[in-house]
């Protein structure tokens, strides 16, 4: 993809897209360091089609100026109705240049056409997929204060290594810059058959090792997501 401002998220989360001919065309030295993830929330009364339309030519827009992929996904279930959008870049010197175009860009304000909006430039810790599954797990951990960060990456490393045996592979974010200090993870699923079996899989790993775990979770959310493009 977390958006993915998520899962919020989100993103959620490691998609690699098709290149267009005046696009940033993704090489194997790109490294893909960071991905700035985004949330565009549904807003009351609003045709979701219509912020789709709008979102997709964004997110067309925003690989023009420079980002290495871009892509986005809708919500299915979970917390919040709304759109999630990724791209992705190697390091600073990259988003400078990006933001440098958009501002020469910019032709003035806009309609704003989604109720609320969060952005999140998360560092990619363990990026496993490599290509953009048709539906997605976009998931938040946010674990106890009282933790060093050492521990609560280590107790991230524990989900994410769960989640990647139950899964395949998954990607794994942690916070940046933005609004949510936080792990993220995200994980692909081909249709609901398949994530019964994935959540079947899960399951016997947390039955077998983490029922007496001591995981410090403080908050934790789950955005089940389709893929609109990459």
């Amino acid at each position: 993809m977390k958006m993915f401002n998520v899962i919020a998220v989100l993103v959620v989360l490691g998609w690699v897209l098709q290149s267009q001919a005046d696009h940033h065309e993704t090489t194997a030295a790109d490294s893909n360091q960071y991905v700035l993830h985004s949330v565009y929330e549904i807003a009351h009364g609003q045709n979701p089609d219509d912020l789709e339309t709008e979102l997709v030519a964004y997110q067309k827009n925003q690989e023009s100026l420079g980002f290495n992929n871009c892509g986005l996904y809708k919500h299915q279930y979970g917390s919040q109705r709304a759109f999630y959008s990724f791209c992705y870049f190697n390091d600073f010197d990259q988003f400078e240049i990006i933001m440098k175009k958009a501002d020469a860009a910019e032709t003035g304000s806009v309609i704003q056409n989604f109720a609320s909006h969060t952005d999140n430039i998360l560092h990619v810790q363990q990026r496993n997929m490599k290509a953009s599954p048709a539906h997605a797990v976009y998931m938040t951990w946010r674990f106890g204060p009282y933790l060093s960060l050492t521990e609560q990456q280590a107790r991230a490393d524990q989900l994410f290594d769960m989640f990647t045996r139950g899964f395949g592979d998954c990607n794994l974010y942690y916070h940046n810059w933005g609004s949510d200090l936080a792990h993220y993870m995200s994980c692909g699923f081909k249709d609901y058959a398949d994530f019964g079996k994935k959540d079947g899989a899960v399951n016997k790993i947390i039955e077998a090792e983490l029922m007496e775990a001591k995981l410090d979770i403080l908050e934790h959310s789950d955005e089940l997501l389709i893929k609109i493009m990459d």
